[in-house]
């Protein structure tokens, strides 16, 4: 699926486009949402294929084969032509999948290599066919091109698979490995999106995903969720936190100066905020701002293990750049103390 119909979704919230909407239904299994939209949708004679594809999609998910076909059966267009093929090889047909979807020529491509989905189902039934050595560009492409998409757990395992087959074990470890963390991440990300379409209204979901998304090294999709979450929950201390740390990522510290030093005017037990904000006064030589944050986080029980510990360090350089030697090394000597146990 499009990630940036789906970001769109998670931002613009309950007001989305129809395609838009089907999309993120379909991807978190709600099909028969999109069959009670569809029988009203799709009875113009102006019919869009890419509507009638994840109609046909969510009958077939639902046990409707002849209603799918019959949507099929009524335009052209890639996207029409990847759902008969995700029919074709939900019957076997192998070679009529594959008809559908790879170009002529070799190494194999997809026919329709903007739609993510052509990239996992030519893959899937090259690996079904046997060959899963031919399937292996298609999926490594596949995951570079969309990381997080649905299909990317399906990708990797089936990479591992195709390590196997050719002796790597390392590799097929390391994929394994891969294709695990991208599930579980994808799972809370499929569940938080659930969340937001039952209580658009609630910020605590939203944030979720864009947490989510900070956990994936994707700053600027968090940020544009926190963004919008923060108009509508300007008061929202954690968001503005995260806010900070998307901000970090992306470059832009004056931003991530403003969002943490909001987080902590609404909540000054936010010591991770606290902290981030000690480390980029220290690399502004703000040393006597820094140094009443970092005052607050070494008194705490916390700061005597990681990551606040850093904290005691970090003291001892703020103290000795403000010309306090004895204090720098209390500071280092209680670092040191506590690092031992």
């Amino acid at each position: 699926m499009k990630l940036a119909l789906l970001m769109s979704c998670l931002i613009a919230g309950p007001g989305l486009d129809q395609r838009a909407r089907w999309e993120q239904w379909v991807e978190l299994d709600l099909h028969r949402a999109v069959l009670a939209e569809a029988e009203t949708a799709l009875t113009s004679s102006a019919r869009d294929p890419e509507l009638l594809a994840l109609a046909a999609r969510a009958a077939a998910a639902s046990g409707d084969l002849e209603q799918a076909k019959r949507w099929l059966s009524s335009a052209e267009g890639p996207a029409i032509e990847i759902e008969r093929a995700r029919l074709h090889l939900a019957g076997d047909r192998i070679d009529e999948a594959l008809a559908l979807l790879l170009a002529d020529g070799e190494p194999p491509r997809p026919r329709h290599p903007e739609h993510a989905d052509s990239w996992i189902l030519a893959g899937r039934a090259l690996a079904r066919a046997g060959e899963l050595q031919r399937a292996r560009p298609l999926l490594e492409e596949m995951i570079e091109r969309s990381p997080h998409d649905d299909e990317a757990p399906a990708a990797l395992h089936l990479l591992a698979k195709a390590a196997i087959a050719r002796g790597d074990l390392g590799s097929a470890r390391e994929l394994r490995d891969r294709a695990t963390r991208s599930a579980r991440w994808r799972a809370f990300f499929d569940a938080r999106r659930r969340q937001v379409l039952e209580r658009p209204n609630e910020a605590l979901p939203r944030f979720g995903i864009a947490a989510l998304w900070m956990e994936a090294d994707e700053a600027a999709k968090a940020r544009e969720i926190l963004d919008a979450l923060l108009v509508d929950s300007p008061d929202f201390a954690r968001a503005h936190a995260l806010r900070g740390d998307a901000a970090r990522a992306l470059g832009d510290l004056e931003i991530s100066l403003a969002a943490w030093s909001r987080a902590l005017e609404l909540d000054g037990d936010l010591h991770a905020a606290r902290l981030n904000r000690a480390i980029l006064l220290v690399i502004r030589e703000n040393f006597s701002a820094a140094k009443e944050d970092l005052e607050v986080l070494v008194d705490l029980e916390e700061a005597r293990a990681e990551p606040l510990l850093q904290a005691h360090l970090l003291l001892a350089t703020v103290l000795e750049a403000l010309g306090d030697t004895d204090g720098a090394r209390a500071a280092r000597a209680r670092h040191e103390a506590l690092k031992r146990g």
